[in-house]
């Protein structure tokens, strides 16, 4: 009764504001508009939220990651609400709509243009971005409600760890990957728990890890990976955090993601970016050469974000650092970065270094303060 209460106060505010809109508004619909999805974009967000993390009360979790969302997203950049069900391995898709924005240049001109019996397009972006928020919120909290459990029953002992299945949830929406030909910015809320018959986080790591993405066949291509609630709710082993990134970071790059950023807060960076670039790319390594992929976003002032290297047989990194050509047609570009991780090397990070055009680069992988150094070259950017 209660439900039915709200809805129907809801219509009669609808046709309420309906009755009081200026004329203009008698001919647009009123919702988040699908039209914004038709803009080319430099990357695509998809949201993971494990169910079985959902405590009632605690809800914490989702009004930061909108607001990090606001923060960060570019104009017409799609976002996807997925819930994942590690008790069965499965996920589903909950929502999926654009962030209502236009670059400024497309801005400034629609400003500029007459419309009749139609609302300025740019007047409408701040109702729009309403309509978003509540919508995404609107699916994070149907996930909350059809899963949430007394906080107690949320609650992991790290002796006696329930089954959770979160390779294989997420190897299940393998196809959003699989069909993307730009970099896909997947948030993940989950304690990363893993406890199944692929492995586990509360066991010693091997010193061989499993090529998970050869046994489960899926692979996250494309896909730069962060986590936030990593151990969250799990107690009795301080140790959990790390061994879980440990776990985490040799999983994910055998599926070929790249993983950005493991932690219990969100640490997602604030750089919006502009420009995407990628390039295939040819490492010389033992005597051979290894074929790879380049991937850039770039920020306004050069700086990467959410760029990675990735290399065939050796897996890929996170790259951070700047990019920045001159201006003109074929003009003089040059990349100073610095990988997360080792990729030809065991150190704990490689410098990158790069000159060319945007067409092709070449120059040189290694360790800072070593000899110790691989040529790579690009080949022609598909961009």
């Amino acid at each position: 009764m209660r439900i039915g209460k709200i809805l129907g106060l809801l219509a009669l505010l609808a046709a309420g504001n309906l009755l009081c809109a200026p004329s203009w508004a008698l001919f647009d619909n009123y919702g988040l508009e699908a039209s914004y999805c038709q803009q080319p974009t430099v990357r695509s967000t998809v949201v993971y939220i494990d169910d079985m993390m959902m405590a009632d009360g605690q809800i914490d979790w989702a009004t930061k990651l909108a607001a990090k969302l606001r923060a960060t997203l570019t104009p017409g950049e799609r976002v996807s609400v997925v819930r994942l069900s590690p008790a069965n391995g499965q996920s589903k898709e909950y929502w999926s709509g654009c962030w209502p924005d236009y670059p400024a240049a497309r801005k400034a001109a629609l400003a500029n243009q007459t419309y009749i019996l139609q609302q300025n397009p740019v007047d409408k972006i701040a109702d729009q971005k309403k309509y978003f928020v509540r919508d995404l919120g609107a699916a994070m909290t149907r996930i909350y409600l059809d899963s949430k459990r007394l906080p107690e029953a949320t609650s992991i002992t790290a002796g006696s760890p329930p089954q959770k299945q979160i390779l294989r949830a997420l190897a299940s929406d393998e196809g959003r990957f699989a069909d993307s030909a730009t970099t896909i910015r997947a948030i993940v809320y989950s304690d990363l728990a893993e406890n199944s018959d692929l492995g586990s986080v509360f066991q010693p790591a091997p010193a061989d890890p499993p090529a998970y993405g050869q046994r489960l066949g899926s692979y996250l291509r494309h896909g730069v990976f962060y986590d936030y609630g990593i151990g969250q709710d799990v107690h009795g082993d301080p140790a959990f955090p790390e061994q879980a990134r440990v776990f985490w970071n040799a999983a994910l790059r055998s599926m070929a993601a790249t993983v950005m950023g493991l932690g219990a807060d969100l640490n997602v960076p604030n750089t919006l970016p502009l420009h995407a670039y990628s390039w295939p790319v040819t490492l010389a390594f033992d005597g051979q050469a290894l074929d790879g992929r380049l991937s850039l976003l770039v920020g306004e002032d050069g700086n990467l974000v959410d760029s990675w290297l990735g290399i065939s047989r050796l897996g890929s990194a996170a790259i951070g650092g700047t990019f920045k050509c001159a201006a003109g047609q074929d003009a003089a570009c040059r990349l100073e970065a610095e990988t997360a991780s080792g990729i030809a090397t065991s150190a704990p990070s490689e410098l990158l270094t790069l000159r060319g055009t945007a067409k092709a680069l070449a120059g040189k992988l290694g360790v800072r303060g070593q000899n110790t150094t691989f040529a790579l070259k690009t080949g022609e950017s598909d961009d």
